[in-house]
């Protein structure tokens, strides 16, 4: 069963050496050859569902069993890789933030065009003694200085690495990789090959639908700030994918936790870190202390010059607080009036109202008490009449009630517009009176941050100076560039002598096996003949 599927070939090349997926070959024998061992192929094509058409090596001349080593994933894997560095562009997808509970995410970019000036396949990105990301062809290196080996990496115009291609055929991306890849910072995609031709696998590289971010330098500098719900999207299963790629498992934590440690050992094991922590011990106490001194002067000048700032606009920051109190003050009063006589206003309708409604039920009670029906019209006359007369009434105060009312609100419209102007003036004044406040602020404070730094520039350099004076036998070239604060040159100095001091003990201890002489009993004797002579 396992050599009939290995044999199931999706691709195969032509007469004239042109590769032909299976669903766009004809069936049979139509001159078709493997890329793996270049035996003759027949195209086996289905139409009924769930049968998968494929290419079979043509078993007419075969007389002995012979293992053809073609593999579709691997060709895929090679073509997607062929394509890319061809092209030197690939889609990546919408990049999101997810929130912390996974139930939703916001869009933080869109989906857009990666275009590299290089691309080159499967470099090593490593780290060297140092601790410094380095990559390289295939370098000889221990296994616990690795990092990554990408399937592509894309470089931009300046040669540095902006995108990192991982093309996924069987086996996934582990959490361990993961976090090696968040240690390089480099955005890195995965891409899943379809099944297809050529011609549809490059378009597959157009679009973001076999395209999932790894690691993004953008995603991971983002907070979630979710502002209203209507902002979140739900998570499809697509997109919990790529969540799962972002969010730190335990292992993730675990093989960065590893990682540091490998690091820190490798510091503190090497004889530079020794010699720097004994040198630096010694001056550690009496910087520290010139340090203290000279940050608590510093915010004593701080102090003193927001103090000053403080006093000299104490009256316009006054003026702007009252006008702001005043304001809310006639806003507030305002308010209230206009709302007390709307509630006025509808009381009065009200009442009136249930008046009409009582009398409304008096009426039908005396219709009903009536018997017999001249009493009752008379009544009904007289009370029709007295109708008639409380309903002329009550149109006439209906009347004067709805000219009062469109009155009213006419001046109440004329007083919300007054106060509406006046409030809009107030509000111009308080905005210019902010305006001018933050630019002679913005101002001060960009005199005082210009005196703070040439005070910071000539405390560093009086600290240099006396650092410099403490230490009698230090030489000039060294002195010099304390004084000017090229700390790296001095460090680029210790390098030099710690490398041809070593290089020294090399070359005399290989003398001294030369002429046979012990390493120790040698300096044994060196300190007896430097006694000797300190004697003599």
């Amino acid at each position: 069963m396992e050599r009939q599927k290995e044999d199931q070939n999706e691709y195969a090349k032509n007469i004239k050496g042109e590769i032909k997926f299976i669903l766009d070959a004809e069936s049979g024998r139509k001159g078709y050859w493997c890329l793996g061992c270049n035996e003759e192929m027949q195209a086996v094509r289905f139409t009924v569902e769930h049968h998968k058409s494929y290419f079979r090596h043509d078993p007419k001349d075969v007389k002995v069993e012979r293992k053809c080593t073609f593999s579709n994933q691997n060709f895929r894997h090679r073509l997607a890789m062929d394509i890319l560095a061809r092209t030197k562009r690939i889609k990546v997808p919408n990049l999101y933030k997810f929130s912390p509970d996974g139930n939703s995410k916001i869009l933080i970019q869109e989906s857009r065009f990666v275009e590299a000036h290089s691309v080159r396949a499967e470099l090593t990105f490593y780290e060297n003694d140092d601790g410094i990301v380095m990559w390289g062809k295939k370098p000889e290196l221990d296994e616990k200085y690795l990092l990554v080996r990408p399937d592509l990496t894309f470089f931009d115009v300046h040669g540095k690495p902006v995108l990192l291609v991982e093309i996924v055929v069987t086996h996934k991306i582990d959490d361990e990789k993961r976090v090696k890849l968040k240690r390089l910072g480099i955005d890195t995609i995965h891409i899943t090959i379809p099944r297809d031709s050529e011609e549809n696998i490059a378009k597959s590289l157009e679009i973001t639908q076999y395209t999932k971010w790894v690691y993004s330098h953008v995603e991971q500098n983002t907070n979630y700030l979710q502002l209203s719900q209507r902002n979140g999207e739900g998570i499809s299963p697509s997109d919990a994918i790529e969540m799962g790629f972002f969010r730190e498992t335990f292992a993730c934590r675990e093989s960065q936790i590893k990682n540091l440690i490998r690091s820190i050992t490798r510091c503190l094991e090497s004889q530079h870190y020794r010699r720097t922590e004994q040198e630096f011990k010694l001056e550690l106490s009496r910087v520290a202390g010139n340090t203290s001194r000279d940050l608590a002067r510093l915010e004593r000048l701080r102090a003193e010059h927001r103090g000053r700032v403080e006093a000299r606009y104490a009256t316009e920051i006054a003026a702007i607080a009252e006008n702001e109190r005043q304001f809310d003050v006639d806003f507030g009063a305002t308010e209230a009036e206009v709302a007390r006589k709307g509630t006025e206003l509808e009381q009065r309708y009200l009442a009136d109202k249930r008046k009409l409604e009582d009398r409304r039920t008096e009426i039908d009670e005396l219709v009903y008490e009536y018997g017999n029906v001249e009493g009752r019209q008379r009544a009904l006359d007289a009370e029709s009449k007295a109708i008639g007369e409380k309903s002329e009434q009550l149109t006439i105060e209906l009347k004067l009630l709805s000219e009062t009312e469109e009155m009213f609100q006419a001046n109440l419209n004329d007083f919300i517009e007054q106060n509406n102007q006046e409030l809009k003036t107030l509000q111009q004044r308080l905005e210019e009176q902010k305006r001018i406040l933050r630019t002679t602020l913005s101002k001060e404070s960009e005199r005082l941050k210009h005196s703070l730094k040439q005070i910071e520039k000539e405390q560093l350099k009086l600290l240099r100076t006396e650092i410099a004076s403490e230490i009698p036998n230090c030489p000039k070239e060294l002195k010099e560039y304390l004084l000017q604060g090229e700390l790296s040159l001095i460090t680029m100095r210790e390098k030099t002598l710690i490398r041809d001091t070593e290089q020294l003990m090399t070359a005399l201890c290989k003398a001294l096996t030369k002429v046979g002489l012990d390493y120790d009993l040698y300096f044994r004797k060196m300190d007896e003949f430097v006694k000797i002579q300190f004697i003599t």
